[in-house]
This record gives structure tokens, C-alpha cells and sequence, in this order.
């Protein structure tokens, strides 16, 4: 049998993996890559491996039960096609080392995969043990012409996928203030905060390769109102049980203690809700900017009208005035 003895990912963070895929500023010695582009894997085995006479597959496994028909199991035989559009072919070989280039659907489910490896030769079938280190991290693409986040402006990009801090304005239309904020994408733990706000959602990982799903899951989960979302919301001025929205400077503490608690962070308010919904989705891929919007009509019954209550006397009528424009 052709045994799996070592797998290289070449995940260094100054490898060329990672600087080919804008994944070498994230923190973290993992592999992560962006889906719809080639990788390479080098695989080591216990005997000389011969293209003739022994067959390698690639398995890439997402979520707690992966299935081959919702793109959660693929499977990518080296040299074939595989499964839900991913290929691998083979690189080199040489004695018992054989380097694969992998190349990812460009819908495939964004996450984080266990990698496992099974041959087959003459002499038997063999599946190499998982293992917990051999782990690939996959993101959307904005580089990727195929990726329906694909943006055709490098300069865009630097700066809404790449740039990890930026200006927040807040305030007043009468009495604008602004911030800077620190986005911190690619800091340590934040990947792993922002794949767990999708897993604390319940969102299924075949789901997970629509950008618009995940950006409206993330929407929802910045919130605490919905389940147990990231940030506590508060415009009270009592915030002695937290830490006052206006001392946040950035993203990165916010995120990193809500994985840490699993629990949602107090305090937020509009520009801290910004601040991190930006930081997530840039995180995971998706090109994103903060916006600020000045006398915003809030609008409380889904009916899209701002209704204003009044009496006889032309007093307003505030039991029955909950919208509202900030």
C-alpha cells in the first residue's frame, strides 16, 4: 500500500502561497487560501510513489457532517476531476514525494476544511488518519474573475479587502465627529471569531458560499438582539456593567472576547456595529466599507413610513410614536 507519511501545506505566512492569495498578512501559521485559486500541497510517503501504478485522492471536509452532494465532502482525485468543481493535478514527483496543485470551485463554501488523503495501488487501499493540524482555510475571492465578489479595481481592493483601519464619522448632521477605527482583519483569532459567528448563527456550511447569505447572517449576529449576537446595544449612558461604547478604538478586542465568552460583549452603538461588520466581512473575503448616515428614518412596523401620532390639540401622541429619525 502507498503509505502517507508527512503533508506540507506551505502555509508560511511569507510563503508563496499566501502572498499569491493576499492571505499573508493574517496572523496565524494555518493555510488559508481563497477559493478559485491554485494551491500546492507536497505529500510524503513511506515508498516511492509511481504515477503509474498508484491513484491519490484529496478529501476536503467542512462542518460537523459533511456531505458530498451539498459541497461539504469533495473529493479531488489527483490527475481527475473531482467532485463539485475542484481539480488537482499533479506537480512533480520525485522518489516519495509528490506535489499536487489544488484548485477550489469558486463557489465553493467558504470555512475551514479538515484535509484528508487516500491512495489506492496493487497492493491495497490506504486513508492517512485525520489530522488536526492539517487544516485549510478557505475564503471568497475578490481577486477571483469567477467569485461573485470579484472586484475589478486594485486600488478598491487594497483598500476595502486589505487596509485594516480606517475613518468612522459619527455625530450629528449639525455636529459631525470622526474616529479612526481599527478593522484588524488579520489579527490573531479574529478568523476563528468570525467562521464561530457563523456557527453561533446555526447557518448551514452549504450555505456558506453565498456572499449575500453570509453578509446577511453577519448583519444579524453584530446585533445581540438576535441570537446572542456579538455586541450589547446601549444608548442609556449607564455603562458600568461593560465598557462605554465611545472607548472602543477597534474591532479586534470586540470580536476576540466574544469567541473567548461566547457571550455577547457590552457595549456597542451604531459606528461600533459598523466598525465590526466591517472587520468580519473583510476578514472572510468580502469587500466592505463604513458608511455613515446622517437623519436616518427608522421605521418600527415594516411598513417603509415614518408615522408621527397626534392629538386633537396637535400634541404628539408618544405611546404610539416609536419610529424615529437619528
Amino acid at each position: 500500500m502507498l503509505v502517507l507519511n508527512t503533508v506540507d501545506l506551505q502555509s508560511a505566512r511569507t510563503g508563496a502561497t499566501r502572498r499569491a492569495h493576499h492571505t499573508n498578512e493574517y496572523e496565524s501559521d494555518a493555510l488559508i487560501v481563497r477559493r478559485g485559486q491554485p494551491f500546492t500541497l507536497r505529500l510524503g510517503f513511506r515508498q516511492p510513489y509511481d504515477p503509474e501504478e498508484h491513484r491519490v485522492c484529496l478529501e476536503f471536509l467542512l462542518g460537523p457532517t459533511p456531505q458530498v452532494a451539498k459541497g461539504t465532502h469533495v473529493l479531488v482525485p489527483v490527475g481527475a476531476a473531482g467532485t463539485q468543481g475542484w481539480q488537482a493535478e499533479e506537480v512533480d514527483s520525485t522518489g516519495t514525494t509528490l506535489t499536487v496543485r489544488i484548485t477550489s470551485a469558486p463557489t465553493a463554501p467558504i470555512g475551514c476544511y479538515r484535509l484528508g488523503v487516500k491512495t489506492r495501488s496493487p497492493a491495497g487501499e490506504y486513508a492517512a488518519p485525520f489530522d488536526p493540524r492539517h487544516q485549510v482555510y478557505l475564503l471568497f475571492n475578490p481577486w477571483c474573475s469567477r467569485d461573485s465578489v470579484y472586484l475589478d479595481n486594485d486600488s478598491l481592493l487594497e483598500e476595502y479587502v486589505l487596509n485594516e483601519s480606517g475613518r468612522i464619522f459619527y455625530g450629528t448632521d449639525a455636529q459631525i465627529g470622526e474616529r479612526t477605527w481599527n478593522y484588524g482583519q488579520f489579527d490573531q483569532g479574529v478568523l476563528d471569531a468570525c467562521l464561530y459567528m457563523l456557527d453561533r448563527r446555526g447557518m448551514p456550511h452549504a450555505g456558506r458560499g453565498d456572499p449575500i447569505n453570509v453578509s446577511r447572517v453577519v448583519s444579524a449576529m453584530v446585533n445581540s438582539l438576535d441570537d446572542n449576537g456579538v455586541l450589547i446595544g446601549n444608548w442609556t449612558g449607564d455603562y458600568s456593567r461593560g465598557t462605554n461604547p465611545s472607548a472602543w478604538v477597534g474591532s479586534v478586542d470586540i470580536l476576540r472576547q466574544y469567541h473567548r465568552s461566547q457571550q455577547p460583549v457590552p457595549y456597542g452603538q451604531c459606528w461600533v456595529f459598523a466598525g465590526v461588520t466591517t472587520s468580519v466581512l473583510r476578514c472572510l473575503g468580502i469587500a466592505t466599507r463604513t458608511v455613515t448616515n446622517y437623519n436616518s428614518a427608522h421605521d418600527t412596523d415594516v411598513s417603509l413610513t415614518l408615522d408621527i401620532y397626534f392629538d386633537e390639540n396637535m400634541k404628539p401622541l408618544e405611546k404610539l410614536n416609536a419610529d424615529s429619525v437619528w
